[in-house]
C-alpha cells in the first residue's frame, strides 16, 4: 500500500525528481518481470498501474502539468513494461505446438494471468489519459517507440491480449491521428497502416452466424469502429490522400463497413446500431476525402476497387442509408470523384445518374454550386456531344434543367402576382 500511495502522490503533484539524491535511469530500472524475483513483483507492478490509471481520471489540465513533469520518466516505462509482456506473450505463442485451444488453455493456467492482464489494461489505460490531452498528442506520436509499441499490441493475434488492451491502443492512435501534424508522419510510419487495416478489413457481417458470444462480436465491432475512425483522420491530410487511395484493401474496408447497417445482434441493448451508425459516418467521411486524390487515383478507385463496384456501392449509400448525414457525405463521394477520366464510368450507370439528378433537384438555390449539380455540370463538359455516351447523360441532363426552368417559372408568376397585388392595394388606398 505504500507503494501505491506513492505512486498516486507521484502522479497526482508530479514529485519533483531533482530532489532524489540519485536519479536511476527508469527505463533500466524496471526489474525483469522473468527474473526469480517472484510473482510479487508481477502483482505490485499491476497494482501500481491501476492505481497511477485511477489517479489520471481527472481534469485534463492535470493530467497535461503531471505529463509536463513526470511524462520523461513515466511514458518510456508504460512503453517497455507493454512491450515485454506482449513479446513475452508471442514467445509462449511460438514455443508452443499444441493447438489454438489448448494454448488459450495454458495461457489460462498461468497463476499471474490475472496480474498480467492488469498491466496491460491499465498501461496502456494510462497512455489513453495521456492521449486525450490535445496538446499531447504530437509530443506522444513523435515519442520514440510509443506508435510500434501501440501496433504490436493491436496486430496481437486475438485471445493474445485483453481485449480492453487492444481497444486502448486502436483509440490511441485515432486520438493521435487527429492532430494534422502527425497524419503524414503517421501514414508513414512503418506497417501502422497496414496494422490498422486488420479489424477494419475483418468481414464481420460474413462472421455474425459463427461468433456465438455477444462479448467477442462487440470487441469485433468495435475495433472496426476505431479503425475506421483513425483511417478518416488520416484521410483528412492533402499529402495522405494519394497514399491511402492507393491501398486497396483500405479502400475496400471502407466500403465495407459504409454498406453493414443493421446487425442479427442488435436489440441487445449494446448499443450495435449506433456503433454501426457511427462507423458508417466515418467511412462515407473517409471515402469523401480520398475522392479527392488525383484524377490518376480516381479512375483506379472507380474500375479496380473492389472488382470495379465501388460507385454502385456509393450509390446504393447515397440512395438508400437510413441516416440522411451518410446519404450527403455519400454524395458528396460521388461529386469528388466525378471527372474527366472517371466521366466513362459514371455514364454506364444509370442508377448513379438517376441519383445524381434526384438530388440536384432537391439543392436550393444557394447550394447551385453543390455536390450533385456540379458532379453532373462536370460530366456534361467531360463527355463531347457527338459521343455515344452523350446519349445516356442527357436524359438526366434534361430532366434537371426542365425541373428548374419550371421553378424559375414559377418564382417569377409568384412575384409578379405579388407584385399586382401590391399595385391594387395601393390604388383602392388612392381611391378611399
Amino acid at each position: 500500500m505504500d507503494r501505491e500511495r506513492h505512486a498516486a502522490a507521484a502522479a497526482a503533484t508530479g514529485a519533483d525528481s531533482s530532489s532524489r539524491t540519485t536519479t536511476p535511469d527508469p527505463v533500466n530500472a524496471i526489474p525483469d518481470l522473468e527474473s526469480g524475483e517472484g510473482g510479487g513483483v508481477i502483482e505490485e507492478l499491476g497494482s501500481t498501474c491501476e492505481v497511477m490509471e485511477a489517479v489520471y481520471r481527472c481534469s485534463a489540465d492535470t493530467v497535461a502539468t503531471s505529463f509536463a513533469r513526470l511524462g520523461s520518466e513515466l511514458l518510456p516505462m508504460l512503453i517497455k513494461i507493454t512491450n515485454h509482456e506482449v513479446r513475452r506473450r508471442r514467445d509462449r505463442q511460438a514455443a508452443s505446438s499444441a493447438t489454438a485451444s489448448e494454448g488459450d488453455q495454458q495461457q489460462q493456467l498461468d497463476p499471474l494471468i490475472d496480474a498480467r492482464d492488469l498491466i496491460l489494461k491499465k498501461s496502456t489505460k494510462i497512455l489513453g489519459h495521456f492521449a486525450r490531452i490535445g496538446s499531447l498528442t504530437q509530443p506522444l506520436a513523435y515519442h520514440p517507440g510509443l506508435l510500434s509499441c501501440l501496433r504490436r499490441v493491436i496486430s496481437c493475434p486475438i485471445g493474445l491480449v485483453p481485449r480492453e488492451c487492444r481497444l486502448n491502443a486502436l483509440w490511441i492512435v485515432a486520438n493521435l491521428a487527429c492532430n494534422a501534424e502527425n497524419m503524414v508522419m503517421m501514414a508513414c510510419h512503418p506497417d501502422l497502416l497496414e496494422t490498422l487495416v486488420g479489424p477494419a478489413h475483418r468481414p464481420i457481417e460474413d462472421e455474425e452466424a459463427d461468433i456465438g458470444d455477444i462479448d467477442l462480436f462487440m470487441e469485433a465491432l468495435r475495433s472496426r469502429d476505431i479503425a475506421i475512425r483513425a483511417i478518416f483522420n488520416l484521410s483528412w491530410a492533402p499529402e495522405n490522400k494519394l497514399l491511402l487511395s492507393e491501398h486497396a484493401n483500405l479502400v475496400e474496408a471502407l466500403l465495407r463497413t459504409l454498406m453493414y447497417r443493421v446487425s442479427s445482434w442488435g436489440g441487445f441493448g449494446r448499443g450495435v446500431s449506433g456503433i454501426l451508425l457511427q462507423s458508417r459516418k466515418h467511412a462515407a467521411c473517409a471515402l469523401r476525402n480520398l475522392a479527392a486524390a488525383p484524377r490518376r487515383n480516381k479512375q483506379i478507385l472507380c474500375r479496380q476497387v473492389a472488382n470495379g463496384t465501388l460507385l454502385d456501392k456509393i450509390s446504393d449509400s447515397a440512395r438508400n442509408d437510413p441516416d440522411s448525414e451518410v446519404r450527403e457525405k455519400a454524395l458528396a463521394a460521388l461529386n469528388n470523384l466525378a471527372c474527366s477520366t472517371t466521366a466513362e464510368e459514371f455514364v454506364k450507370r444509370a442508377e448513379t445518374l438517376e441519383i445524381l439528378a434526384d438530388s440536384a433537384l432537391l439543392e436550393t438555390d444557394d447550394q447551385e454550386g453543390g455536390t450533385a449539380s456540379h458532379a453532373l455540370r462536370v460530366l456534361e463538359k467531360s463527355i463531347p456531344e457527338d459521343d455515344e455516351n452523350y446519349a445516356l447523360l442527357k436524359p438526366h441532363l434534361d430532366k434537371v434543367a426542365a425541373a428548374k426552368q419550371d421553378i424559375t417559372t414559377e418564382e417569377g408568376q409568384a412575384q409578379e402576382d405579388a407584385s399586382e397585388g401590391g399595385a391594387q392595394e395601393e390604388a383602392k388606398e388612392g381611391e378611399e
